[in-house]
């Protein structure tokens, strides 16, 4: 039972430090203090809600490019990545689908850290047949009905020629709006 609130406990802190480093001010206090050193240590976490936590709490720290806030031990998030990779790799097609966050996590952790693709990549283990690629959007099917009228108005008007193209220098009056 002990394990279970730990875990459970530790899932919540996870959480609150992926919050705190959405923001600047409070990414550098969570460096400071040392939480990626923490958070390090739990990307190899047994649990794997943990693991993911963890991994796009680093993932978070990684992106952030301004001097001083890069993560600390290398080499022992690298051999981390490495054993996630490795453990991926053996997983069978339904703990692969069942996985999808955290192979996309380790592929783009592994890319903003070391610049060059991950194991995953070369394997096709980060987007599966059959799944979405993890950058694209689901289409906009309804997006024009509920589209603004004043925007839809302005995009269906023809763009104006520059005074350089039109040889007559004759202009539209500026639209003119009043609230």
């Amino acid at each position: 039972m002990n394990d279970i609130v730990l875990l459970y406990r530790c899932r919540k802190a996870l959480n609150l430090i992926q919050y705190l480093l959405h923001n600047k001010a409070d990414r550098s206090v969570a460096t400071e203090l040392g939480l990626p050193k923490l958070v390090i240590h739990l990307a190899s976490s047994d649990d794997s809600l943990v693991r993911e936590a963890a991994l796009s709490g680093l993932l978070e720290l990684a992106q952030d490019k301004t001097a001083g806030n890069a993560l600390p031990d290398q080499d022992k998030l690298k051999d981390i990545l490495k054993s996630r990779i490795d453990g991926i790799s053996a997983m069978d097609s339904d703990d692969l689908h069942a996985a999808r966050e955290e192979r996309q996590l380790v592929d783009s952790l592994w890319k903003e850290c070391y610049n060059e693709p991950s194991s995953l990549r070369e394997k096709g283990l980060v987007v599966l047949p059959g799944e979405d690629a993890p950058q694209q959007l689901p289409p906009d099917v309804a997006g024009k009905m509920f589209e603004p009228p004043l925007r839809a108005w302005a995009a269906a008007r023809p763009a104006q020629e520059d005074d350089s193209d039109s040889g007559s220098g004759k202009k539209d009056p500026p639209l003119m709006l009043k609230f």
